[in-house]
């Protein structure tokens, strides 16, 4: 339901807001990062009600979003509540639904939090830049929790400015307002708003640091949201020092972008040895470990036993090592006694390993001196995985051997091995897809296939 708050007075030494300013710092941005159009997450709060009150002052391109995610039996109410506000305002408006359920072991806010910039996502193009209402009083809270739950330099940072968001871009430019100041600013503008009764239901984390934790610490240090609006700033920065020097440090150890040197990497101090490795991780656009899980990788690199089957896995996420290289890979399930039937003229999807295998019509030369030939389709082709045994003779070589010591020879890790799909035409093995071609089933100087593997 919309309410208009009581008229308090101005409390000394809060900041006031300006739309000039705040046009000024946004066009700012514009230019920096190319955006266009601006998209405001309207909730119907007064944060983000005062923030579309200053956005229409201003000469940018903005529209609405409100995301409803269901958990409240008011959300459609407040959906035409903030149609409503945008309508009076003539800013484009759209509500968009979710299910923000919480799935098992996950929190009612990571869950909510989710939904809504899943949806986000959808929506922002790449000269878009999402507008969230979040201010100084929302930091601090950030950084306690942070604090609390063992975060790390880049978590007690808390919340940047502007960020990338996708292809898009993500800025909160309240962040260094306190909220006292834009509860004055809605007062003097006699804005209406809406307030969420779950934002009093301290079973929350946020909630309990804002009504039970906070106000107790501000009875001796007033000034504690400021302080640690401060502190994250701090925080940010040394975030970009260990960034600027892990990146120094990746290129020693780097031999592809998801493989290291173990040799070079051990060569390394622990702190930034795990530095670099956090590093590592992010750069490939993987979920960070926890510094537990951490610390494992780092005792996997400096075991000595070598262990092809050592593994440290989290969030679908695994780090193996083989020989002098630790590998970032994600974990996927795959069978490998499956098998299929394939015409070799149409793309098969390989669902379990995340590819699709294709055969490509080519001429042998210099880059690829062995192709299948013609007949390859001659005879009924399938596609398997491999189950032990199986021996192969190389396109250009004399003897046959069985494909583990090819692999061995290969240097192919060993978890690899079974996620390489096998060509069979009949029963007799013609192809190791990206490795060999049958002797029998290879020609030089002529047209013919080579089977391909591409991302799909």
């Amino acid at each position: 339901m919309a309410i208009t708050p009581n008229n308090n007075p101005t409390k000394h030494g809060q900041q006031s807001l300006d739309a000039d300013q705040l046009s000024l710092q946004l066009t700012q941005l514009a230019d920096q990062y190319k955006i266009k159009t601006w998209c405001l997450a309207y909730s119907g709060g007064v944060d983000s009600q005062v923030l579309l009150h200053l956005l229409k002052q201003s000469k940018l391109n903005v529209s609405a979003v409100y995301i409803d995610h269901g958990l409240q039996a008011e959300s459609s109410e407040w959906s035409k509540h903030c149609e409503y506000q945008c309508k009076q305002l003539n800013v484009p408006f759209q509500s968009i639904s979710v299910n923000a359920q919480a799935g098992k072991g996950e929190s009612p806010e990571a869950a909510a939090r989710s939904a809504r910039y899943n949806a986000f996502k959808k929506i922002l193009k790449p000269d878009m830049c999402l507008l969230t209402a979040q201010h100084q009083d929302d930091q601090a809270e950030t950084v306690l929790l942070q604090l609390l739950r063992g975060g790390n330099a880049a978590g007690v940072a808390a919340m940047p400015k502007i960020s990338a968001f996708e292809k898009s871009w993500h800025c909160r430019p309240l962040l260094n307002v306190s909220q006292q100041a834009i509860l004055d600013y809605a007062q003097k503008n006699n804005l209406i708003w809406v307030e969420d009764p779950s934002n009093q239901q301290q079973n929350y984390d946020r909630n309990y640091l804002r009504h039970s934790v906070i106000p107790v610490i501000q009875q001796r240090w007033s000034a504690v949201n400021k302080t640690l609006f401060v502190f994250a700033q701090q925080q940010a920065e040394n975030v970009q020092l260990l960034d600027e020097l892990a990146k120094i440090d990746l290129r020693s150890v780097l031999l592809k972008p998801d493989q290291l040197s173990i040799f070079q990497l051990n060569k390394l101090s622990d702190a930034r040895l795990r530095n670099t490795l956090r590093y590592w991780i992010k750069q490939n656009q993987s979920p960070l470990p926890s510094r537990a899980v951490l610390q494992q990788i780092v005792s996997q690199l400096q075991n000595d036993s070598h262990d092809t089957h050592s593994l440290v896995s989290w969030a679908g996420v695994e780090v193996r090592r083989f020989r002098d290289a630790l590998y970032l890979l994600k974990s996927i399930e795959h069978d490998p006694q499956q098998s299929f039937q394939w015409n070799g003229k149409d793309v098969l999807t390989l669902s379990s390993i995340e590819k699709k295998l294709m055969l490509k019509k080519t001429q042998a030369g210099k880059d690829e001196p062995y192709i299948l030939n013609k007949k390859v389709l001659s005879k009924p082709v399938t596609v398997r995985f491999r189950q032990g045994g199986e021996r192969l003779k190389p396109a250009g070589r004399n003897a046959r051997h069985d494909l583990k010591s090819l692999f061995q020879e290969a240097g192919v890790p060993a978890w690899q091995r079974d996620k390489i799909p096998l060509l069979y035409a009949g029963d007799e093995l013609i192809a190791v897809v990206g490795y060999w071609l049958s002797d029998e089933y290879a020609v030089q100087d002529e047209q013919g296939f080579l089977p391909v593997l591409v991302s799909g």
